[in-house]
């Protein structure tokens, strides 16, 4: 199995594969960079763990990255100069923890290493700003929560989700909001917005949308015909959302794939289906220079 990387350009519409990589990690995880012309990827090592990889698009070579990781969940790039944004587990801990992989100095650099109890679920990045936006929760208290549901035989409500900004130059770190018993499981960053994918219950209905002022943590639920559970991107002009998934409208846009909602008109437009190129995992919405990909 390989994991099949496509980049698809909004102005012109074209579809350009990338690379395949092999498909040997915990989870199929994969970004491409435009900025500094290289694909990331996890890839399991000597079958003790997962390590960050680069392929570099233009010399075809490829470089481990990291030795002491377990496993990956999130690579998220930024600026050509500027870190790479890693959500990960090192060896021998519970938790996933955010570090920032330096080029220049070719380091992955943890964030509040010693911290053995906050765990990071997911995370997103502001390019207008450029600040890194983290979703985090106890991981004591979520455990709790776990034994509770599983003692009353109940849907597992989730633990409390805050939403920490860090900014990428000074790395000082700032509460925005903390949403109780709500589960974020999709976060995404465009000017003065967040937008968060939300559920009450721990891998149940109902999915929720929202945005959130960055400014003042003010939110504002959205009532949205879409389904997704965590891949959503606002637009750049913050007019709209790319989503994974596709629509709860009875009669339309069923089908898996990766579409843009207008939240203006309502309108859901199709981007790329998977039945064209094979189970989509994940996709990433990045900005290449002045214009959107």
């Amino acid at each position: 199995m390989v994991m099949r990387v496509y980049t698809y350009d909004l102005a012109s519409g074209k579809l350009a594969k990338v690379n395949d990589v092999p498909y040997t990690s915990q989870y199929p995880l994969t970004v491409v960079s435009k900025a500094d012309h290289k694909l990331y990827y996890s890839a399991d090592v000597d079958d003790k763990g997962d390590q960050l990889f680069a392929y570099d698009l233009l010399d075809r070579k490829t470089e481990q990255l990291s030795n002491d990781l377990f496993a990956i969940n999130h690579i998220i790039p930024t600026t050509p100069e500027g870190p790479l944004i890693v959500v990960a587990a090192k060896k021998g801990k519970r938790v996933l923890q955010t570090a920032f992989y330096e080029k220049k100095t070719k380091r992955l650099e943890f964030i509040d290493e010693q911290d053995t109890d906050t765990n990071t679920w997911t995370a997103g990045y502001n390019p207008d700003s450029n600040k890194t936006y983290l979703v985090q929760y106890s991981d004591k208290e979520d455990y709790e929560k776990l034994m509770y549901a599983n003692k009353t035989q109940t849907p597992m409500v989730p633990a409390n989700h805050t939403v920490i900004e860090i900014d990428n130059a000074t790395r000082q770190k700032r509460k925005i909001i903390e949403l109780e018993n709500e589960q974020i499981m999709g976060i995404s960053a465009r000017g003065g917005q967040l937008l968060l994918v939300t559920s009450p219950k721990i891998n149940q209905p109902p999915v929720e949308f929202s945005l959130v002022d960055i400014d003042t943590g003010t939110r504002r639920k959205l009532d949205l015909p879409i389904t997704t559970r965590r891949n959503a991107y606002l637009s750049k002009d913050g007019k709209g959302i790319y989503l994974l998934g596709g629509s709860t409208a009875p009669t339309r846009n069923k089908e898996r794939g990766i579409y843009y909602y207008n939240i203006q008109t309502g309108e859901l437009k199709e981007i790329f289906l998977q039945k064209e190129g094979g189970f989509i995992n994940n996709f990433m919405y990045i900005t290449s220079m002045d214009r959107a990909k």
